[in-house]
């Protein structure tokens, strides 16, 4: 059978590798792209991280759910993640600081240090200092929204929509990174 745009996910799941290889021809280039704007500096961790990638699609295609995204965003966010994951991997980052005792006014000295990467640091310059305190403890530190709103003495909402519009600011201020792929 012929592997197309409406069955390749039924042929994933039926572990085809047929399927696996329309998912590297058809979205491959997409995934290319979102792992190269974060491992830009480290081409041959880019190539590891796009083939475990697709291994991390093939494994857990049974996690797809049609109704939450479009498959594209789906490979797209693994891609994202698993080059982030590389990346801090890469860089070996320890923070040097108790992220419990970071205060809003302790940001531009902590940023001043080599622990924060300077394309993290330039995309959230647009934020508040609160909403960057925010962004560091969640994106950079991987802090739960629960563990960040506990500490911050906000709600778990508040925070939520705080996250919200730092995004859409963020990428407001960055239009040449965000652009749509599809």
């Amino acid at each position: 059978m012929k592997i197309t745009e409406e069955n390749f996910i039924e042929h994933l799941k039926k572990k085809d590798e047929n399927a696996l290889e329309f998912v590297i021809r058809n979205y491959g280039g997409l995934m290319r792209s979102v792992i190269h704007r974060i491992l830009y500096s480290y081409p041959e961790d880019a190539e590891e991280s796009l083939f475990e990638s697709i291994m991390k699609i093939w494994e857990h295609i049974s996690c797809y759910n049609e109704s939450k995204s479009t498959f594209a965003n789906w490979a797209a966010g693994i891609a994202k993640y698993t080059a982030l994951d590389r990346f801090r991997k890469i860089t070996k980052i320890e923070p040097s600081v108790d992220i419990d005792q970071l205060n809003i006014e302790d940001i531009a000295h902590i940023t001043d240090h080599a622990l924060f990467d300077e394309f993290f640091m330039e995309l959230i310059s647009c934020l508040s200092d609160e909403d960057k305190t925010i962004f560091i403890r969640i994106f950079w530190f991987g802090e739960t929204a629960e563990e960040t709103a506990a500490a911050l003495g906000k709600t778990r909402s508040l925070l939520y929509n705080r996250i919200s519009r730092g995004k859409k600011k963020i990428i407001a201020n960055n239009p040449h990174l965000f652009r749509k792929e599809l």
